[in-house]
């Protein structure tokens, strides 16, 4: 049996059509588009290889060798190499340009293929988040134990110790990673949230909190303090609109510092998110 059984490498056109456009009706087809001089496409490559044997069979990959299938090249639209498009029911859905890291990949991937994996570690989320931190934490170390290469999943455990307050199994998870991979936005995410918990560690109740800010409530230091305790609880609104109550006051407060802690919530959310569109616009109105 071949090392990656889930690979293909494209013949000539008919081949094509036959493995990439009609077969992408059946499951999703992953095509590389590549060449011996390319160098990104060598760094490329391997990670393409590996993932196709993690989600074992959910895309197949197809490889075309732009120096000897030019015709498919043109046909496709390429211009640059790599180029990767993802083909699903005969039509591209989604594309890139370049080398990525094999997180990149894995988010590339996921916005249409849900690996066995990904299943897992959604699993594995939805159990943290419910408090269920020691049964979360055994499954994904399971799966670790399966793959330990699989950064994802040690990305996902870093998370589930941050959520369970476990903030020195988190660090140290976050330190055994490779160096490109601490510096994805995903692992910053974490390790900025661990920071913001650490502060916070020692800090007083929010109800204190609360009853100090009754008697004086103009009390920005004590709001912004406020703010983080609520970020550590995952009380994204109620953060928010406390930064707000700062922001309405005095923009520059502690040299903006408010205003940083809503970005970083932004950050955390998403763009998309409800909540950051809604206080991006009141943070905006604020600044004309």
């Amino acid at each position: 049996m071949s090392e990656f059984p889930f690979v293909i490498d494209i013949q000539d056109s008919a081949h094509f059509q036959q493995q990439v456009i009609e077969l992408s009706k059946q499951q999703p087809i992953l095509v590389d588009f590549w060449a011996d001089w390319c160098q990104p496409c060598k760094v490329l490559i391997p990670l393409l290889h590996k993932l196709s044997n993690d989600y074992k069979g959910e895309f197949l990959l197809a490889k075309v060798n732009a120096d000897e299938q030019s015709e498919i090249v043109t046909t496709a639209g390429v211009r640059n190499l790599p180029t990767v498009k993802l083909y699903i029911n005969g039509d591209v859905v989604d594309e890139f340009t370049g080398a990525k890291s094999e997180a990149e990949l894995i988010q590339f991937l996921d916005k249409h293929i849900e690996s066995e994996n990904s299943k897992k570690i959604k699993q594995a989320l939805t159990l943290s988040d419910a408090g269920e931190h020691e049964q979360a934490i055994e499954l994904l170390k399971e799966m670790n134990q399966a793959d330990p290469r699989d950064i994802k999943v040690h990305i996902t455990i870093a998370q589930a110790y941050l959520n369970a307050a476990d903030y020195e199994n988190c660090s140290a998870i976050l330190k055994s990673l490779p160096a490109n991979i601490q510096i994805e936005p995903e692992v910053k995410q974490i390790q900025d949230a661990l920071e913001l918990a650490q502060a916070t560690a020692d800090a007083p109740a929010i109800d204190e909190v609360l009853s100090q800010l009754e008697s004086q409530p103009n009390d920005h230091k004590t709001r912004i303090q406020l703010a983080k305790l609520y970020t550590v609880g995952q009380k994204y609104e109620s953060a928010l609109e406390a930064l707000m109550i700062v922001l309405n006051d005095d923009m520059n407060f502690n040299e903006g510092e408010a205003r940083t802690n809503m970005i970083a919530i932004f950050t955390k959310l998403g763009a998309q998110d409800p909540l950051t569109r809604q206080y991006r616009t009141k943070l905006a109105t604020l600044l004309n």
